[in-house]
């Protein structure tokens, strides 16, 4: 018997916040981790676009935090310290699991980010600073931020 494939993060889970690229680079994200999730499947060999996948995530997660981080610096947003290393950590543990999937081509660490990790921190990170962030923003700059 098959088991269907549970996405990590269901899209009409993620809370909409007041600056509209914020929620569409969310969107986006969350559909590439979907995608990278399904790919690495519940058991089994990963697909074979799961190289061009990570390279797509890692490339989207460092657009993601540096346009959040340079709005941050525009608008002085005072908790920018905070939230750009939480983007900075990330971002490396991101770099390495990619790294060590590629030279040990072991998913199992990969997996449980991916699975796991990633979507808890995820769903906290959007709840908490990325909440306040998008509040001040649109407080100072407006919702329309590009």
């Amino acid at each position: 018997m098959t088991q269907s494939f549970v996405a990590p993060v269901d899209p009409a889970t993620i809370p909409e916040l007041p600056i509209g690229r914020m929620n569409a680079t969310h969107h986006e994200e969350v559909a590439l981790v979907n995608r990278i999730a399904a790919c690495l499947g519940e058991a089994g060999a990963p697909c074979a676009e799961l190289d061009a996948l990570l390279s797509e995530w890692v490339a989207h997660t460092e657009a993601h935090f540096e346009r959040e981080n340079r709005w941050m610096r525009t608008y002085r947003f005072p908790a920018y310290p905070v939230h750009a290393g939480e983007h900075a950590r990330v971002l490396e543990r991101l770099r390495s699991l990619c790294a060590q999937w590629r030279e040990t081509g072991d998913p199992t660490a990969l997996a449980r980010f991916v699975h796991e990790d990633w979507p808890q921190w995820f769903e906290q990170h959007l709840a908490t600073m990325d909440a306040v962030t998008a509040q001040f923003l649109a407080r100072v700059a407006g919702p329309d931020l590009e």
